[in-house]
């Protein structure tokens, strides 16, 4: 059982056992700030295998990538990316200060002559992640990830406000 500094059972985490926040500003950061922040989730919880890591990865990759990508003309996009580790799930939330999109949502990928220069990607995400979604509010756009967590690597202890664990 690992133990944290203060006597805690640290594998008894429930709730944001794991969470960063990262601020960019579009240029000069770009999706490589994504991906180095995303290793940080994958070095502090190498419980996770590769397959977790490659879906979660993958999409939130193509939506900062479209985000980046699709800000317009030379217009500065300041971001706020926050990772999470709940007790079942990984969470992205990713807000930006573009322009209001009209988010193509679907349930398949669209067929091979749709998808010759775009449109994969948010079909892709959809697959990808158990909850996707986009609104609109005053700051922005916010778009969020949700990724269910296998059984085996669920948390389903409470931390108690004292710091002990609590079942």
């Amino acid at each position: 059982m690992p133990i944290g500094n203060d006597g805690a059972d640290v594998s008894a985490i429930h709730g944001p056992a794991w969470e960063r926040t990262v601020l960019l500003a579009v240029p000069p950061n770009d999706v490589d700030e994504v991906h180095e922040s995303v290793d940080d989730l994958w070095h502090l919880n190498t419980d996770l295998g590769t397959a977790e890591r490659i879906r979660f990865e993958t999409a939130l990759l193509e939506l900062a990538g479209n985000v980046i990508e699709h800000a317009e003309g030379s217009e500065r996009l300041l971001c706020q990316l926050t990772l999470r580790r709940t007790s079942t799930a990984l969470e992205a939330v990713l807000s930006d200060s573009g322009a209001e999109v009209h988010v193509p949502f679907r349930t398949e990928m669209p067929d091979p002559d749709e998808m010759a220069e775009s449109g994969r990607g948010i079909a892709m995400i959809e697959l990808l992640m158990d909850d996707f979604s986009y609104e609109r509010d005053p700051e922005g756009n916010r778009w969020c990830l949700v990724m269910g967590l296998p059984d085996s690597l669920q948390r389903g202890h409470h931390v108690a406000t004292d710091g002990k664990p609590s079942h």
